[in-house]
């Protein structure tokens, strides 16, 4: 496996894997971006493509290809490698006696026989295909989206299943069909309109089903199965996911349809929950692949609920928000339709801010509150402003409504002043909320590693020095800080057969611990180990052997050197610098 991941890195280039999520700049010999793992403001994460690794500078996240797609993934270590094996074409090996497929493989194949048979039915039913043209589903939709159809027969598809040679009560668990009394089994889908769901990475979990008709439920979802955790999966994510690395945004419809007319529409970036509201998982889902989403939801009461509890939850997780909400009667489906791909993209770019949003449906309802209630109501919700820049857009314009002024900056601080009152009650309420989320201060070597030690541990680091570096950075006493003397334990227990070969991006992986892997990455990047050459590194060495002859000359005087490391010192003395052994002789009266 070891060397199979030697294999992966080598083939996997870390900037192009990471600047598919984040724009990236070249500064020097790194790539710079906004970090993707905290509201950054200011560029402070860089990838290294020497040492394979990227890290934040500002809340201290970092690893390597298998951490990124890990964290941004939400997979295990063992997924990761799985996924990044499969894009770089590297086989992975099967360890110990071969075995059947796994029950998963299973599942998988039970899945993909069920999406055929759906797509195969879709062409030989008339009424499916009726409706398909009444909706405006033409057949290249169809294909792209792999739209099917569920026969209005009891048990079509779980005959179907077991002439296949699937077990149908493993089917069951994937809710493709049920089980009845006597324990016969019918299908869960009938007279429906299928659409299959992908996850984020395109793998198919689960199954939608829309009556051609009337009837109830109008829709029927896949539940949770092995495969499939609907609080955790948006429809559409694995198409849109390609957009998002230049948009940073995401439009979020209510449906299955609405996504498919948006991205009809050229709105690439649109998706759905699926048969539950929109939850914590989604937004953090959201989170690794977007700054802003859109909330592009119908416009009825049901409509704007979803959208108020939305804007709560992506808000939340630090997304940025808008609420474009639909004309009345209106949806992305039937807007195409009936007015083309142009109102919806004009419907997604007229999202307001959630204060806006809120402040302009709280006037909609002004007649039915009496005036004190409008007033409390409006307070309240610009207690919530973002920013002042927003609430004073708004204390402005209402200002001038306020009762009892007639002088607009008198009303304006009036209602500012109500607005503070809310927010120190608040504050009082909830403490933590006056004090900034900070992240993990980031490692700086600066201050931990001397000059002379980094450039040592940089010449290591490097293909044309490594040899000598190597060589040097085995002698610990050599050092004296105690950071440098980690680094040379760690390189002796990885490297104790000589020095590596290659790029360090190749290699670092060898050092047991996380943190020494990113120190090392840290020491490669630290600009004062820059513009080496054999002879600064060999002037630094002497440098560094002097400070050593300084440390050990002033350990002695204090009597702090064991007797073994005074008899060794003494020797060095003796060879090297007989006129400063002569002088402690003097001096201490060492030899007697």
């Amino acid at each position: 496996m070891a060397d199979e991941r030697d294999d992966i890195r080598s083939r996997i280039d870390i900037v192009e894997l990471v600047g598919r999520e984040i724009h990236l700049t070249q500064q020097g010999k790194n790539w710079k971006g906004l970090c993707p793992f905290h509201q950054d403001k200011n560029p402070s994460f860089t990838v290294s493509r020497q040492s394979g690794r990227y890290k934040c500078w500002s809340c201290g996240e970092a690893g390597d290809i298998f951490t990124w797609v890990m964290k941004r993934q939400n997979v295990d270590f063992a997924e990761a490698i799985r996924m990044l094996a499969k894009e770089a074409g590297v086989a992975l090996t099967q360890r110990g006696p071969q075995v059947p497929p796994s029950v998963k493989e299973a599942q998988e194949a039970a899945m993909a026989e069920a999406l055929s048979f759906f797509k195969e039915h879709l062409a030989k039913s008339k009424i499916a295909e009726e409706y398909c043209e009444r909706r405006g589903l033409d057949k290249e939709t169809l294909t792209t989206w792999e739209i099917g159809y569920a026969p209005e027969v009891a048990g079509a598809l779980a005959v179907h299943l077991k002439k296949k040679g699937f077990t149908l009560s493993d089917c069951k668990t994937l809710f493709l069909v049920d089980e009845d009394p006597h324990g016969g089994y019918f299908d869960k889908f009938k007279g429906r309109l299928m659409f299959p769901i992908r996850d984020e990475k395109g793998a198919l979990v689960a199954f939608g089903g829309r009556l051609l008709g009337d009837g109830v439920p109008k829709y029927i979802n896949s539940s949770d199965t092995p495969l499939y955790r609907k609080s955790k999966v948006l429809y559409g994510m694995n198409r849109a996911r390609t957009f998002f690395t230049k948009e940073r945004r995401a439009v979020l419809v209510e449906g299955y349809l609405d996504v498919i007319a948006c991205h009809r529409a050229g709105v690439n970036i649109a998706l759905a929950s699926l048969g539950t509201a929109l939850s914590e998982d989604h937004a953090k889902l959201l989170k690794r692949w977007v700054e802003e989403v859109v909330i592009l939801y119908d416009s009825d009461a049901a409509g704007q609920k979803a959208a108020d509890r939305a804007v709560g939850i992506l808000g939340a997780e630090g997304l940025r928000v808008r609420v474009a909400l639909m004309p009345a009667g209106e949806d992305p489906d039937t807007l195409l339709r009936n007015a083309g791909p142009a109102a919806v993209q004009q419907a997604v770019e007229t999202g307001l801010s959630p204060l806006d949003y809120k402040m302009q449906a709280l006037e909609l309802k002004r007649e039915q509150l009496a005036g004190e209630a409008f007033w409390n109501t409006a307070v309240t919700m610009l207690a919530e402003a973002p920013n002042e820049m927003e609430l004073d857009r708004h204390l402005l314009r209402l200002a001038g409504q306020y009762p009892g002024f007639s002088d607009v900056n008198r009303a304006q601080q009036a209602l500012r002043r109500e607005v503070n009152k809310i927010r120190r009650r608040n504050n009082d309420k909830n403490p933590e909320r006056q004090a900034p989320v900070r992240g993990i201060e980031a490692r700086q070597l600066r201050g931990e590693l001397t000059s002379g030690e980094l450039v040592v541990f940089r010449a290591f680091l490097s293909e044309e020095y490594r040899g000598i570096g190597w060589m040097i950075s085995q002698a610990r006493d050599l050092f004296a800080s105690s950071l440098a003397v980690r680094i040379s334990d760690a390189i002796r227990a990885a490297f104790s057969e000589g020095a590596p070969v290659g790029e360090p991006s190749q290699w670092l992986h060898r050092f047991h611990e996380e943190e020494m892997r990113q120190i090392m990455s840290d020491v490669l990047n630290d600009q004062r180990g820059d513009h080496l050459t054999e002879k600064y590194i060999s002037d630094t060495v002497e440098l560094l052997k002097q400070q050593q002859d300084r440390r050990l000359l002033k350990q002695n005087r204090k009597g702090n050197l064991d007797t073994a490391k005074r008899q060794e010192y003494l020797l060095k003395l003796r060879e090297s610098k007989p006129d400063t052994l002569k002088k402690q002789q003097n001096e201490d009266s060492l030899f007697g």
